[in-house]
């Protein structure tokens, strides 16, 4: 009786785990194909940017920077060489602190519901200021923002770049943009991050680019 109470529960066991695979395998995929799709909305807006006016800022140029919180960033020197100039990127707005009327939020190669509950790398994260007496909504397209590219420096820096003075607009010229919902979790998430004693991102280090021939 024992024996078959144990392969039961060993049964039961298998089961479960089998079922959270299965979840975990297709919720890993699901990930992946919106990542690959809201990548190949970005870049599609960047294509049809690129050459117009003022210059338009990679996301692949600012993840060639590299650091951590503890160390500070370092710098691409093509990224050095735009310091203090006004550019332009392309990105998803996510909330730091509000999604209605901010002044400031942050610009992300990809979209994520909450900027403290899915940490980007810090490489991969746009502090935007809107310019004086400006402010937006939290939107769901990618939006084109335009503003002073500043560098930070040294260690224990939040965050390695910020657009200042900024103005934006949709990535898709004349295309339609949509309040963003937030998810009731990710607003008192935010709420609960602001009350607290301020947390610094944690950091993300470039693997070494290989030696070459």
């Amino acid at each position: 009786m024992r024996k078959r109470a144990v392969r039961e529960i060993g049964t039961i066991f298998g089961i479960v785990v089998i079922l959270g695979a299965v979840v975990f395998f297709n919720g890993y995929m699901r990930r992946g194909s919106l990542s690959d799709y809201f990548e190949k909305v970005r870049r599609t807006a960047e294509a049809a940017q690129a050459g117009q006016g003022v210059p338009l800022l990679q996301w692949d140029l600012l993840r060639k920077t590299s650091g951590s919180l503890r160390s500070g960033p370092k710098f691409d020197q093509n990224l050095l060489d735009i310091r203090d100039a006004e550019v332009n990127l392309i990105g998803f707005m996510v909330p730091l602190q509000e999604f209605r009327a901010v002044k400031e939020f942050l610009l992300l190669p990809l979209p994520v519901q909450c900027y403290f509950c899915e940490a980007p790398p810090m490489r991969d994260v746009m502090l935007v200021q809107m310019a004086e007496g400006e402010s937006t909504d939290i939107v769901n397209e990618p939006v084109i923002v335009s503003g002073l590219l500043t560098l930070n420096e040294g260690q224990g820096t939040k965050f390695f770049y910020v657009l200042k003075e900024a103005a934006r607009e949709a990535a898709e010229k004349g295309g339609k943009l949509t309040r963003k919902n937030i998810r009731p979790e990710a607003i008192q998430h935010m709420k609960d991050q602001n009350e607290a004693p301020p947390q610094l991102l944690p950091g993300y280090e470039l693997p070494p680019a290989p030696a070459q021939p």
